[in-house]
């Protein structure tokens, strides 16, 4: 049910606005949207507003954009009249001031179970590891990064075919649930954050392109998960005559012993060796082309069957 304290949203994110979505369809209406101003991009320079913008302007919300939060804080925030923020993949380190501004705190929405996989790409590395079980953590704020108290938490199975984007609907889809059924309670103050267990803790990194390289020297379910934790960006890449070859689409077989970075054509399937297993590839994408299906690419790099890509 939608709760009727008034509460500003944090966020940038597509996920960040698949659970403002969720709660706008639950009701739940910031007072004012914050996400962060969007940066120049693109041959032309011109600029995209963040998922959430776009969202938010079209739901007739307030919006306010900004590349920090330093003080002094913004008048918009310090006069919403909101008693807490929701905070769904900001993107932003936010000061005391801001912590301490709401009497009911900030609310984090966090893509793991914490203490696990804090930090801004959860998602991502709970899909590279393997991790069977995920979840979506509700947290309060304070100083350090997704170490506040818990006020609940979500578990999910992460399933077989997953990538960053399916795993990220379905995580907010359980998010917007989860909120809907925890802030009245907290609100009430029938529900009281308990301290993470610390000890417990990992840490995840910013994604940079070198996560998607290729190492045909891992075996191919490790080459897989590599795939779909870094789907849409980087992808799992390898170089091919000087170019970076990206494999969008790949899958297991276990019974092929090729040399690793072998590519051989096995029936109608195009295969590279791997430590273990081969990769079976579907769809790939050579730099500065579009998208194709292997077959495609094939007619066009025949040489590509027999080659060796780099380990």
């Amino acid at each position: 049910m939608a709760w009727s304290e008034p509460f500003v949203y944090f966020g940038t994110s597509e996920f960040s606005g698949q659970v403002l979505e969720g709660l706008l369809s639950a009701g739940c209406r910031p007072e004012l949207v914050v996400t962060t101003r969007p940066k120049p991009a693109g041959r032309d320079l011109g600029t995209i507003p963040t998922p959430i913008a776009i969202l938010a302007g079209e739901a007739g919300l307030a919006v306010l954009e900004v590349s920090t939060l330093k003080p002094p804080l913004p008048p918009e925030l310090l006069h919403s009249g909101a008693t807490f923020g929701v905070l769904a993949s900001f993107g932003r380190i936010l000061p005391p001031e801001l912590l301490t501004l709401y009497p009911r705190g900030i609310v984090n929405v966090h893509p793991s179970l914490l203490p696990k996989y804090r930090g801004p790409a959860p998602i991502q590395f709970t899909l590279k590891d393997g991790v069977l079980k995920t979840g979506v953590s509700l947290i309060i704020l304070d100083k350090e990064i997704d170490h506040g108290p818990l006020l609940a938490q979500q578990t999910i199975e992460v399933q077989d075919k997953d990538d960053v984007p399916q795993l990220s609907e379905r995580l907010a889809h359980v998010a917007t649930e989860l909120l809907v059924a925890t802030l009245p309670r907290y609100l009430a103050g029938e529900l009281s954050p308990i301290p993470q267990d610390h000890m417990h803790a990992t840490f995840t990194r910013l994604v940079k392109r070198g996560d998607g390289e290729a190492d045909f020297n891992k075996s191919a379910q490790e080459l897989d998960r590599q795939r779909r934790a870094f789907t849409p960006w980087p992808g799992l890449w390898t170089t091919w005559q000087g170019k970076r070859l990206k494999l969008i689409d790949t899958s297991v077989l276990m019974t092929t012993a090729l040399a690793p970075g072998e590519v051989r054509e096995l029936g109608d399937t195009t295969v590279i060796g791997c430590a273990a297993g081969s990769l079976a590839l579907e769809i790939v994408q050579l730099q500065d082309s579009k998208p194709m299906s292997v077959r495609e690419f094939i007619r066009g790099h025949s040489n590509f069957i027999g080659g060796h890509l780099p380990s």
